[in-house]
């Protein structure tokens, strides 16, 4: 029994975090995306509906059409299938069905993540890989977002798990995979079109790979590799049915996006067009825990090194010695090309560094390659897996303490001062328990309230009782209000003006606190 146990304790901790997924997923609000990346599905259901011609029943009502929807272009292959299971289970209550998209969101990370314990397992030891995993898995922000962000984690996701088939392909040249790798491929393409850099990066490192070997005679894979991909990406995205050549719309919609919202950095609130050039590279450094950068530094450090011997040897090596270096190749192209582009385009980028979330686990890659040489270190091997153990279980208390608002998170980096210079809940996800809480309030159906901030908190009014949604009196002046409610997010030139404001004519009577800071408040008049 014990050596069963040896053997497959991976799978028994895949399973302990499944039932945390089950037991917390109805913790968390609804943010502020949600309503559109459901309608973005339904509108493509109805679509598919008139385009097959049957189960009209099934149509939702007081729809736009598709070809005239404002945001036809984005990938809803997830949407879909939330859409689906919607009218598999009858859903119809709203809050039963976000809560259902919030578990179903969490289940596929937790897929993705154990895709990424098979990818670090072709190289690293099981000990190693399971490390990686729960590296992988507990990183604040992206935990907490696994549970609601149907679009940028679910991406991810897709591109984590299409990676897995585009180095085990490379491993075993398995025809199999390679068609598994098409799949999966287009599923991604069909979430958000960037998944167009898997196969770009497949067909360049499949050219150098059989060049390097003189094996020209392979290259005729790449025609069932592009028309498989392509035949399933036009059928997974209905956008694409009637005119292939419409993921040029979204290719350019995605790198000019018209956003008009503003981002708060540095106590300033900017455009996301005309954000500074170090945003991206800052708020990842930032919002990502301590023991990440080191690992990850440390890795960049080694590879960077094994690269320039190559590239100085290159008549005699290939670019790459092994399946490990090419991967960690790949990685890096992801990561900093994807950065370099998006800085270099100048494109609009949204709150946080969620639209680039599809590198993430590259960069966890490269934080396991650099823990995995770190440990050939013997005589500091038990001091980096002490420092290891310690930086992990602070991680964890972490998120267990700050649950379920981890989306705040912020290393040591910023201090408790400055992090008010920066977005706290911008996506007003904390908005349903400030709800919940004021419906507890006696007489509340008899209280005005007031919403001090740009956040729109009748969206979480979806997550409450029906009975209790009627009794809640918004009103649009803020002299007529015996309640304030505000996450602090003003998009004003100086928020410090509105804050003042707050706290000289009215007083705070509750309040949410994540990473030691307020993020959504109840005040009433003094």
């Amino acid at each position: 029994m014990p050596n069963q146990i040896k053997k497959n304790y991976p799978y028994f901790i895949f399973f302990i975090i499944f039932i945390i997924q089950i037991l917390i997923y109805s913790d968390y609000g609804l943010s502020w995306d949600e309503s559109f990346s459901r309608l973005n599905g339904i509108v493509s259901f109805n679509y598919i509906i008139e385009k097959i011609n049957i189960f009209e029943s099934l149509k939702y009502e007081d729809t736009p059409n598709l070809n005239e929807y404002i945001d036809n272009e984005y990938g809803v292959f997830f949407e879909l299938i939330n859409i689906i299971l919607e009218k598999i289970f009858n859903l119809n209550d709203t809050k039963d069905i976000y809560l259902s998209r919030h578990l179903l969101n969490s289940l596929i990370f937790l897929i993705a993540g154990i895709y990424f314990y098979y990818t670090l397992n072709q190289f690293y030891t099981k000990s190693i890989s399971i490390l990686g995993f729960l590296i992988f898995f507990i990183h604040p922000r992206i935990f907490a977002q696994s549970f609601y962000n149907s679009k940028d984690i679910i991406f991810l996701s897709f591109f984590c798990i299409s990676s897995f088939y585009f180095l085990k392909y490379f491993i075993t040249k398995n025809i199999k995979f390679l068609y598994i790798l098409c799949f999966f491929i287009s599923i991604t393409i069909g979430t958000r079109v960037m998944g167009l850099i898997i196969p770009l990066l497949f067909i360049f490192f499949f050219i150098m790979e059989n060049l390097e070997r003189n094996k020209y005679k392979n290259i005729y894979l790449l025609a069932p590799f592009l028309i498989l991909t392509i035949g399933l990406t036009i059928l997974f995205w209905p956008f694409l049915w009637e005119n292939p050549l419409n993921i040029l719309l979204s290719i350019k919609s995605m790198s000019s996006y018209a956003w008009d919202g503003l981002v708060y950095f540095e106590d300033t609130y900017y455009s996301g067009k005309f954000l500074p050039w170090y945003y991206l590279p800052k708020i990842i450094i930032i919002t990502s825990p301590l023991l990440y950068l080191i690992l990850f530094i440390y890795g960049i450090f080694i590879i960077t090194k094994n690269l320039s011997k190559n590239l100085l040897n290159l008549k005699n090596n290939n670019l790459w010695n092994n399946f490990e270096e090419l991967y960690c190749f790949y990685s890096i192209i992801i990561i900093f090309s994807t950065i370099i582009i998006i800085t270099e385009l100048n494109s609009t980028i949204y709150n946080g560094w969620r639209q680039i979330y599809f590198i993430y686990p590259s960069i966890i890659f490269i934080c396991v390659y650099g823990l995995n040489k770190l440990l050939k270190f013997k005589n500091y091997k038990n001091l980096v897996f002490f420092l290891l153990f310690i930086g992990i279980v602070y991680i964890i208390g972490w998120n267990y303490q700050n649950h379920p608002h981890q989306y705040v998170y912020y290393n040591l980096l910023i201090n408790k001062k400055n992090i008010r210079n920066y977005e706290l809940d911008y996506w007003g996800v904390s908005n349903l328990e400030i709800l919940k809480k004021i419906s507890e309030i006696k007489n509340y159906k008899n209280k005005n309230i007031f919403i001090f901030s740009e956040s729109p908190y009748q969206y979480s009014l979806k997550m409450i009782e029906k009975n209790k949604v009627e009794n809640f009196n918004f009103v649009n002046n803020i002299n007529n209000a015996d309640l304030i409610i505000t996450n602090h997010y003003y998009q004003s030139k100086d928020p410090k003006i509105e804050e003042k404001y707050l706290k000289s004519n009215f007083k705070l009577i509750y309040e949410i606190r994540s990473n030691n800071v307020r993020i959504n408040s109840i005040y009433k008049k003094k």
